[in-house]
């Protein structure tokens, strides 16, 4: 019995001695054989790029060909300079990552970076070009500028350097081919040896396999004390998680955080869809599922489709357990679980962020408010103090007129409609003179409040339930005005509070004459359109000088209708009259237009001419917009003259802009202009002529009768 017990164990250490010898020569095989299949990698990536690079050469002397001759002929070159670009970058991108990649020994690519760098001076000068090769005139047509002249110069010397050294450049890239062909038929060779060795390695430890069966008992106990491991882990994390197979369906293992998120226990054989459908809304159900899909499909890049995930921040409403409901904040997370097939599974992990998102929320909102207390100060200080106050009550007087507007009562769509055109000549009114002192915060939120308006006005049929939002918003921009006044209130005293420096002598000044009392109050006009000028020239990349005459004699009578009339028509002029200083350069105009304005008393009572020499209006387009809104039909098109396609101009919602800024689109402002001089017992006119002006004329009675027209 020793004998065989002793037998017995020098068997078992000599088949131990053997797995272990084994073991160790198929890790080194596969190591060896690792590296070898790396370097082989390399080699055919390498053998690969420098195939494709071969063409490269006699390509860009091609392109280098085409750009020559469309330059010759004067034809557009744009796209040939582009291919050639691509093409060199290309190349140029190309050769640096197979020399980059440190896998290649061949004194062909050395020589061929150095052709290849030898290119560089030459092509540069040509690739970089960015000018305009081209001028046009009328007595020679087209011909090479003094750039296209340098540019056509260096694509002759591109191409004659390109014809000289393309054919060497291919002939080293050639046999660069040829030497990585070689190196990686060799190691494919070593490679082959090795991997037979490998086998009959395997054939040798297939026979010492039955021995370490009786390992197999051991390594179950294993994977039963990990599959513990694994339930304590699933009842123990805070995240849901769960494997969706290959038809969208949760596996039998889940984590117990999930039955807490969406109350329910059992998730066996549950689809994803199911499992949101009554949570979200069709169309980000919709979503979830197309990309669901899309994560098992064997192209996706796993980091970007994270990068667009529609789950990554999930509102749901849920019961809270008292009868109520209760918004949380979900966050799905997924990972593809590869198996030897391709994808295995998809593990979903869930995250209640519901604390993160109040938090996120809560610091956006205090930051947006400070930013708006601070946009509204910034604003305030450079308006003067008495302008302000004035804008402020007349904001609020206008305010309460709209909300008179809102409260009327009305039954027919009609009489809801109408309602909406008060509305917007009032709140375009407000916001004309808000943005002409560059009170930004007031101008945007009586912008807001006209898209609200606007959201309205192209609904199919209204009711009283959509004046609702507009009440809101209301109360929220008279609240911003009453926030303003106590700003203003407070920033007044600051500033009285500080002691004035002592006047340094002046000579002096006489007391305003009576008669010229209403002139000064107008005269601060001046400054604000000015103002208004520049930030209009700025914002929309215009260029142009405002000239102010005859203001000072302005009745008080007409001071806010000429205001209001001005502030709109200096918008009109910066968007659809002046050019931009190319347009205007091309039409052989100064870069700066001129915009003039005069007040004078005439015998009918006073004149106000307001004029732009930008680029006119066509009535053909005033037509043409007309109709595309449907304010006029075909028939009444084809018979209106020049005289009645003016008039367009001023009919309520008419406007040739397509997009709505905070400047035009609205088609209000000029029936505001038409309807406040209408009111006074005035008449207003317009000429013009394409390219060349605009001209506004407006006619005023005297202060006396307007006033007793109002009255």
């Amino acid at each position: 019995m020793m004998p065989a017990a002793g037998t017995d164990r020098r068997r078992q250490l000599v088949t131990a001695a053997i797995g272990t010898a084994l073991t160790l020569v198929m890790g080194l095989v596969l190591f060896f054989g690792f590296r070898l299949a790396t370097h082989m990698r390399a080699d055919i990536t390498a053998l690969q790029a420098a195939s494709t690079l071969q063409t490269y050469p006699e390509e860009i002397s091609h392109q280098l060909n085409t750009l020559r001759d469309r330059l010759e002929v004067r034809a557009y070159a744009g796209q040939a300079l582009a291919d050639l670009q691509s093409t060199v970058q290309r190349f140029d991108q190309e050769l640096r990552q197979i020399n980059a990649a440190g896998d290649v020994d061949a004194p062909q690519l050395g020589r061929a970076l150095l052709l290849w760098h030898q290119y560089g001076p030459v092509l540069e000068p040509v690739i970089s070009f960015t000018g305009q090769p081209y001028v046009d005139s009328d007595s020679s047509g087209s011909s090479l500028s003094r750039e296209g002249r340098a540019h056509y110069a260096a694509v002759k010397r591109a191409q004659l350097f390109a014809a000289d050294n393309a054919r060497p450049l291919q002939t080293q890239l050639s046999t660069l081919a040829q030497t990585l062909q070689r190196t990686s038929s060799a190691a494919a060779a070593r490679l082959r040896s090795l991997l037979l060795g490998g086998v009959l390695a395997a054939l040798v430890l297939a026979g010492a396999a039955a021995y370490f069966q009786f390992t197999r008992a051991r390594h179950e106990r294993a994977a039963r004390e990990a599959q513990e491991q694994t339930r304590d882990i699933l009842k123990t994390v805070r995240e849901g998680f769960f494997l969706l197979d290959a038809d969208y369906r949760i596996g039998s293992v889940w984590s117990d955080a999930l039955s807490k998120m969406f109350g329910r226990e059992d998730f066996a054989g549950l689809s994803f869809e199911e499992l949101l459908q009554e949570l979200v809304s069709p169309a980000t159900l919709a979503t979830a599922t197309k990309y669901i899909k899309l994560l098992w499909g064997d192209r996706a890049h796993e980091n970007l489709m994270k990068s667009i995930n529609p789950l990554g921040q999930l509102e749901i409403t849920m019961d809270n357990g008292h009868g109520g409901k209760e918004t949380r904040f979900l966050q799905f997370d997924f990972h593809r679980v590869m198996g030897p097939q391709g994808i295995k599974h998809v593990l979903c992990a869930v995250g209640d962020i519901t604390s993160s998102v109040l938090l996120a929320r809560e610091l956006h909102e205090s930051q947006e408010n400070a930013n708006a207390q601070l946009d509204m100060m910034l604003g305030m200080m450079h308006v003067d103090p008495l302008q302000l106050v004035s804008f402020l009550d007349t904001a609020e007087t206008g305010l309460k007129l709209v909300n008179t507007i809102l409260k009327e009562p009305a039954r027919t769509d009609a009489e809801f409609r109408k309602k909406l055109s008060g509305l917007f000549r009032e709140l375009h009114s407000i916001k004309g003179e808000a943005s002409a002192l560059n009170l930004k915060s007031v101008a945007s939120r009586v912008h807001a409040l006209e898209d609200m308006v606007s959201d309205c006005k192209k609904r199919p049929e209204l009711s009283g339930s959509d004046f609702l939002p507009l009440v809101l918003k209301l109360d929220d921009l008279l609240a911003h005005l009453r926030g303003i006044r106590e700003m203003a209130s407070r920033l007044t005293a600051l500033k009285d509070s500080v002691p004035a420096a002592p006047p340094a002598a002046a000579p002096r000044a006489e007391p305003p004459r009576p008669e010229r009392r209403n002139a000064i109050k107008v005269e601060d006009l001046t400054p604000i359109l000015q103002s208004m000028a520049e930030r209009l020239a700025q914002d929309h990349a215009k260029r142009f000088k405002l000239k102010l005459a005859g203001l000072a004699e302005v009745p008080s009578t007409y001071s806010a209708t000429i205001k209001d009339c001005l502030i709109q028509m200096l918008r009109n002029a910066a968007v659809h009259g002046i050019e931009a200083p190319e347009a205007r350069r091309a039409a052989t105009k100064d870069d700066a237009g001129l915009v003039q304005v005069e007040f004078r008393k005439v015998a009918e009572g006073y004149e106000l001419v307001f004029e732009d020499d930008g680029a006119g209006i066509s009535v053909e387009a005033l037509r043409a917009a007309a109709l595309k809104k449907q304010l006029i039909s075909e028939e009444e098109a084809a018979g209106m003259d020049n005289r009645a396609s003016m008039a367009l101009i001023f009919r309520p919602g008419f406007s040739i802009q397509e997009d709505v800024s905070m400047d035009a689109g609205r088609g209000v402002g000029m029936d505001v202009v038409a309807r406040s001089v209408y009111a006074l017992g005035g008449k207003i006119g317009v000429s013009t002529h394409p390219g060349k002006y605009t001209r506004f004329k407006i006619v005023l009675p005297p202060a006396d009768a307007a006033s007793s027209a109002v009255a």
